[in-house]
């Protein structure tokens, strides 16, 4: 089993990552489900072209989880400006599904934590709550599809 060259890994992969970010915010959800994990097999069989080792399921879920967090991040930064660019189109948003929840739910204490959550303060807290979760799903799928690479995709000149 050889060690990851991450310097070589990272020139295929950020260009990759970068795309799989943008199309992400454009085809949301198919971007996330779909394409990337397609980018990161495809990334992986170029490292592997690139590199012909041996590498482990922890390796390819490592890499995985890499391109997850750099796409996150090229995810991230567009949000964030459309965000503070027309937050009264996000506060909406947010209202209506703390609303609709409410609504779905008769316990007077959970109405109660979810009527916080239409304030300006719980708002900025589901947001911020939102983003881990978007975070944990891309980091997910990423070393999910970093360890199927590995055990599927093989270097050419190894059986």
């Amino acid at each position: 089993m050889g060690a990851t060259d991450w310097k070589r890994f990272l020139r295929t992969a950020t260009p990759v990552a970068i795309l799989v970010g943008m199309l992400t915010i454009a085809v949301r959800p198919l971007g996330l489900f779909l394409l990337l994990p397609l980018g990161i097999i495809w990334t992986i069989a170029r490292y592997r072209e690139q590199r012909p080792t041996r590498l482990r399921g922890g390796q390819g879920a490592r890499m995985g989880a890499l391109m997850a967090a750099l796409s996150f991040a090229t995810f991230l930064v567009p949000f964030l400006v459309d965000f503070s660019l027309s937050p009264a189109k996000y506060r909406e948003q947010m209202i209506a599904s703390v609303h609709e929840a409410a609504a779905k739910n008769p316990d007077p204490q959970v109405q109660q934590i979810l009527q916080w959550f239409a304030t300006p303060d719980g708002l900025i807290t589901f947001a911020a709550i939102a983003l881990v979760i978007i975070l944990l799903v891309f980091l997910i799928i990423g070393m999910g599809s970093g360890a199927l690479a590995v055990a599927v995709v093989k270097p050419r000149n190894q059986s």
